[in-house]
């Protein structure tokens, strides 16, 4: 397939991809709209759901924003599984509320998100690390870095839950904090189902499905590079070049 094929290929991936996307979006919004219609929820509740399709937007758009600063190009199938990713967190938990209808949705989104940023670790490390000589010494950098990129995101996902559910009036309970409430003793204490807390229990349980997700993936492909160093090749970012600027005509040739 030559280079004008294969980026035509893919701009219709993207496109199919964009759309399909924007479609579960707006049915989300709508969905969401017409539940507040029929009283299914308080106006905070609305807001909430909302503001969570506001950050499914902005996270597809950081994508493209990452590729666009650092010049670089993701794999299409990584671009893809990252929109569908997003999606399936933000609107899907969110607008359709898959996360109260699905009680496994959450632990399953946090497991698949040990592989998927796993790979963008292997991205970024076999670019940031292709001077390194081939070798075991280098399949392994390159693994940790992606282990330790797939936790980093596993974590700061978790301070983001954490802030919103403690800055964001309306009572977000991102980290399920709210289920173990039974009720409020006279002298300010509260009474309570779980002595560690439903929010600790949810949030270490998210790490936890995050690191089982990532070894489960990083550990055969380590193996693989080990064998085979070349192979993190299938990783590689593509560079974008700049675009060459047009030079502009002399008094002569203008004339």
């Amino acid at each position: 397939m030559t280079h004008s094929a294969s980026a035509q290929t893919r701009k219709r991936v993207l496109i199919v991809s964009f759309t399909v996307c924007a479609l579960i979006l707006i049915g989300g919004i709508a969905f969401t709209v017409c539940m507040y219609s029929d009283g299914g929820f308080a106006r905070g509740e609305l807001v909430r759901r909302l503001w969570y399709a506001v950050l499914c937007i902005a996270m597809i758009a950081a994508i493209f924003i990452v590729e666009l600063l650092f010049r670089i190009r993701f794999p299409l199938a990584l671009e893809v599984s990252l929109m569908a990713f997003a999606v399936a967190a933000l609107c899907g938990g969110n607008l359709y509320g898959l996360y109260g209808y699905v009680p496994f949705w959450d632990k399953l989104l946090h497991t698949l998100s040990g592989p998927l940023f796993s790979i963008v670790g292997l991205s970024f490390g076999t670019l940031l690390l292709k001077d390194m000589p081939e070798g075991t010494g280098k399949a392994v950098a390159v693994a940790l870095f992606a282990f330790l990129f797939s936790l980093a995101v596993g974590y700061l996902w978790e301070v983001f839950e954490y802030s919103v559910d403690s800055l964001m009036p309306g009572g977000y309970n991102n980290q399920r904090w709210q289920n173990g409430i039974v009720g409020q003793l006279e002298n300010g204490n509260w009474e309570v189902t779980e002595p560690r807390g439903t929010g600790l229990i949810d949030t270490m349980s998210d790490l936890i499905c995050n690191l089982i997700g990532t070894l489960c993936f990083l550990i055969p492909v380590l193996i693989l590079f080990v064998k085979k160093p070349s192979r993190a090749d299938a990783f590689a970012l593509e560079r974008r070049q700049k675009r060459a600027k047009k030079a502009r005509p002399s008094p002569e040739e203008r004339e």
